[in-house]
């Protein structure tokens, strides 16, 4: 029989913006401020997470699918703003699960970063995204990264990450240290944490299927204290320049933030 409090935090959900726990969250990392979750179950859900940039994600068999055609980049852009549920946070967990075509980033470039979710901080558009370095601009954006299929057929992700001091003008790369299979369902997890004002002890952690792949606590991603975790950047994106060869998609489902 499922918690009475978990049934109630479900309930709620449908009818307003953000909840409040009041429970000690048993999750990984402990937060437990705010939680909202989303099944896609229905297409009202897509309310809350506004498309941007000529998204066609759209909700099919209750998950949220990401088509992306021939010569085209983009499956998903869709973004869950915290100003808009209680206010910019500086610590924010999302999990969700991922399911990729057979033919997702077939022939794909493997020295070519294409995107998955994340978080980003954009407040001045000139830097932290499209190969728009950051310098001193009060931007900077996390996204998982993805190359083109490997020898064994297998999707490497790692992080990419668009930070203040940045050496190319392209995200810096963490590299690719899992794949993913085609056609099977993993749980992604990214954690990030703020750093400090003056500080380089900001942290990211990616995790698949509850096991930790990357974990990283030396980031810059502010100068200021008024920069802050602005949005949940839900993102599906071949390229790089290259784009896919095939149309392909991916699905998302049980889409989980914590902040």
């Amino acid at each position: 029989m499922k918690n009475p409090i978990y049934i109630l935090l479900l309930l709620s959900l449908f009818g307003c913006n953000k909840d409040t726990i009041n429970e000690p969250d048993n999750g990984l990392y402990g937060l437990n401020n705010y939680v909202r979750e989303f099944d896609f179950s229905n297409s009202a859900q897509l309310i809350d997470l506004p498309s941007f940039g000529g998204d066609p994600s759209y909700i099919e068999n209750e998950q949220l699918k990401s088509p992306i055609k021939t010569n085209e980049y983009k499956g998903l852009g869709r973004k869950f703003w915290f100003d808009d549920n209680g206010g910019e946070p500086n610590e924010a967990e999302i999990e969700f699960a991922i399911w990729l075509a057979d033919n997702f980033q077939k022939n794909g470039e493997e020295n070519e970063v294409g995107k998955f979710s994340g978080f980003e901080g954009i407040y001045d558009n000139s830097a932290g995204w499209g190969g728009k370095k950051v310098t001193n601009q009060n931007s900077w954006s996390v996204r998982i990264g993805h190359t083109g299929e490997n020898n064994d057929g297998k999707i490497p992700i790692g992080l990419y990450v668009y930070h203040p001091g940045m050496v190319d003008n392209f995200g810096t790369v963490v590299n690719p240290i899992f794949s993913l299979n085609k056609e099977q369902t993993y749980t992604i997890k990214l954690h990030i944490k703020m750093n400090d004002i003056g500080e380089e002890n900001g942290i990211l952690i990616l995790s698949v299927d509850g096991n930790e792949i990357s974990n990283t606590n030396t980031w810059r991603f502010r100068n200021e204290n008024t920069v802050h975790i602005k949005s949940v950047w839900l993102d599906t994106y071949i390229g790089g320049t290259t784009p896919s060869l095939f149309d392909t998609y991916t699905m998302m489902d049980d889409l989980k933030i914590k902040w």
